[in-house]
């Protein structure tokens, strides 16, 4: 956790905003494919999941964000602890929403998994992408 937070801190927050806004747009983008490729499939139910997990991993991203900063600013004295309750919490009610899902339509719930998949695999890219493009600026 220590070396992520460290390699983190090497970008400017304009640097891991344009990250986030790739990562918006293109789950955008992938949810649109997904709606229109399970249309074809006739199975409407689990492109709508998809486009639920995106918006689910996407609202998780920004909850990241305001959580962090408000903690940051209220100056908590354990920060770390603080920070990861908030993650508990977010993370249970993300779980809570995919498994009530996958309980009332089957298909409506995997894809929603699918999409939260997705939306952490496009994020996963971006930053990616982003620290070869600042290593590359600063060798």
């Amino acid at each position: 956790m220590n070396s992520l937070t460290a390699l983190l801190e090497q970008f400017s927050l304009p640097e891991l905003t344009k990250v986030l806004r790739y990562t918006a747009l293109s789950a955008v983008a992938v949810g649109i494919v997904a709606l229109v490729v399970a249309a074809l499939l006739q199975a409407v139910i689990f492109g709508w999941g998809v486009c639920l997990g995106l918006a689910l991993g996407l609202a998780n991203i920004r909850l990241v964000t305001l959580q962090t900063a408000h903690v940051s600013e209220r100056k908590v004295p354990k920060p770390i602890r603080a920070l990861a309750s908030l993650t508990l919490a977010r993370l249970a009610v993300t779980t809570a929403i995919v498994v009530a899902l996958a309980a009332f339509v089957t298909s409506l719930g995997l894809g929603a998994v699918a999409g939260i998949a997705v939306f952490y695999g496009i994020f996963l890219v971006s930053l990616i992408v982003s620290i070869l493009r600042h290593r590359s600026v600063t060798a």
